[in-house]
């Protein structure tokens, strides 16, 4: 009796070793194809919005262009601005030259924007290294009056006198509303079932990440995907919702 009881106990209790190393490897496999899939995502995602926040610094190598062409002048600021403005995620567009901001537009509720970007308390020694270095920034988030958080990208300018020298002529400006510069793409990797973060240094001289913006929960051993604009790092980060495993396999 005991033989016959032993017997098939044993082969009961392999069978279960047996079809846990199978779940085990089928898990394991599945976990990896997931993180696979996930940073072929933040890849692809990641460079979309590279690319979107990119097109808010076009906006200030078009302003750089017409001033070149102008020779340091800017007419019709207004109106050149708001057909730029055709993109909804740029909250407002500037110039600032010799580091002072003079025209905003729209000038609405955008008065308390027009200061010395060189001497200012918050601003002065990004807008500075930018000067100094040749190199577009990017500043933010931060608090927008209208509501919402923006980022402020600043383009240094630099024309040629009669002589050929080269002066500091000031800075074209970009405020890119946040989190709206990026809804499309993160609109399409919630809708794949993926929590997202975006972060950024918060200066070019600093390993320091800031979150820019981020989805509701917490994100589980996210894979990320960097990148550079300017002299400051990006990075984007993505996981699944409720974590890498199929707790339904399990």
């Amino acid at each position: 009796m005991k033989q016959k009881t032993l017997i098939p106990l044993i082969v009961f209790l392999l069978g279960i070793c047996l079809v846990g190393i199978i779940l085990y490897k089928v898990d394991s496999h599945e976990t990896a194809q997931n993180h696979t899939t996930a940073l072929l995502n933040a890849t692809a995602y990641g460079e979309r919005i590279k690319n979107e926040i990119t097109e808010g610094i076009d906006v200030t190598d078009v302003l750089k262009q017409i001033l070149i062409s102008e020779s340091g002048e800017f007419n019709q600021f207004d109106m050149i601005a708001e057909n730029l403005m055709s993109d909804l995620s740029i909250e407002s567009v500037q110039l600032a030259p010799n580091g002072v901001v003079t025209d905003i537009y729209p000038s609405a509720g955008n008065e308390a924007g027009k200061i010395d970007l060189l001497h200012d308390k918050d601003r002065g020694k990004i807008s500075c290294y930018a000067r100094d270095n040749h190199t577009i920034i990017t500043q933010g988030p931060f608090k927008l009056k209208q509501g919402g958080s923006g980022i402020a990208v600043r383009n240094p300018i630099f024309l040629k006198d009669e002589n050929g020298l080269e002066y500091f002529w000031g800075f074209t400006i970009v405020v890119l509303r946040v989190p709206d510069i990026f809804s499309d793409a993160v609109s399409a990797l919630s809708s794949f079932g993926y929590e997202y973060r975006i972060s950024k240094t918060d200066a070019p001289w600093s390993d320091t990440y800031n979150i820019v913006s981020q989805s509701n929960d917490s994100l589980i051993n996210p894979v990320s995907y960097t990148f550079t604009i300017g002299e400051e790092e990006w990075m984007f980060e993505v996981a699944p919702q409720g974590g890498w495993r199929n707790n339904l396999l399990i």
